[in-house]
């Protein structure tokens, strides 16, 4: 049965108060979101749908196909908690968001450029970017002000001028021997298509242009919810080839992020990002 509109007014009404919990009990809250998220999606059958995530994992059956959906309520349920936070804070991350490095960061070594994808929990990214040793240059669409002081953030939006600039930067802060940070799966200008899924999925040029002309690796990582805390999924180092064409080299590129994400959504499909499924399902409508 449908949640009624009364019905989804009281879970926006839930995820508000969770938001303003947040500040004081952050795991409690986050936690709590994560449950409510589940229990709204399995009442509404929506926002995935059951038959939208076998669109895309058709292996799964029905009632599998139900709980990725279920998860994947729960976690976008968490994400809005914390985007309505970092709205109200500026950025400013929720303490203990991250409790202690993943082992995984520990072994990147800058430059290099890392990589994400708006899967998990992308909101969570400043908290990871806090535990590396250098400091991060983050590309984003929007700007607002980072409370992390290694942290530095430029919006790709606007002009292929203004772009130009920001591309610009990103490059002498890799020549700095830092860290640049840019989704991979969001695309406001020069795009490439790879194959995702069994679909196509359009990713950002920029990165993996960058990551040739620099001369440095491209890491594919995403952010995960566990409890009211995150965790962190780091790629191996992808490498440009040097040998191949500049186009035929940033394809590779793209390919190999691809084909790390989609192995991270085969193991475990609950962590697709809803944006991402209704981009993929769309497609394969077309």
């Amino acid at each position: 049965m449908p949640v009624s509109q009364a019905a989804r007014r009281s879970f926006d009404f839930l995820e508000r108060c969770l938001s303003h919990v947040a500040e004081h009990r952050p795991q409690l809250s986050l936690s709590a979101g994560g449950h409510v998220g589940h229990l709204r999606n399995r009442l509404s059958q929506r926002w995935p749908s059951p038959e939208q995530v076998h669109i895309l994992f058709p292996s799964l059956s029905r009632h599998e196909a139900a709980r990725v959906a279920w998860k994947i309520g729960g976690i976008e349920a968490r994400n809005r908690i914390l985007a309505r936070y970092l709205e109200k804070d500026g950025d400013r991350m929720l303490p203990g968001l991250m409790p202690r490095p993943a082992p995984a960061l520990s072994r990147l070594h800058p430059p290099l450029i890392l990589g994400f994808f708006h899967v998990g929990a992308p909101h969570a990214l400043g908290a990871v970017f806090e535990w590396l040793p250098v400091p991060v240059l983050a590309l984003r669409l929007g700007l607002r002000r980072p409370a992390v002081p290694t942290l530095t953030v430029l919006t790709i939006e606007g002009s292929t001028q203004q772009r130009a600039l920001v591309f610009s930067r990103a490059m002498a802060h890799l020549q700095a021997c830092g860290v640049v940070a840019s989704a991979l799966d969001f695309v406001s200008g020069p795009s490439l298509t790879v194959p995702f899924l069994g679909r196509s999925l359009e990713l950002a040029r920029g990165p993996f242009a960058m990551a040739r002309l620099a001369g440095v690796p491209l890491v594919p990582l995403a952010a995960r919810w566990h409890g009211g805390t995150v965790e962190v999924e780091v790629g191996d180092e992808l490498v440009a080839d040097g040998f191949s064409s500049p186009e035929i080299c940033e394809r590779n590129l793209a390919i190999a992020a691809a084909g790390w994400l989609e192995n991270y959504l085969r193991s475990d499909p609950g962590e697709m990002g809803l944006g991402l499924l209704h981009r993929l399902v769309l497609s394969s409508d077309k």
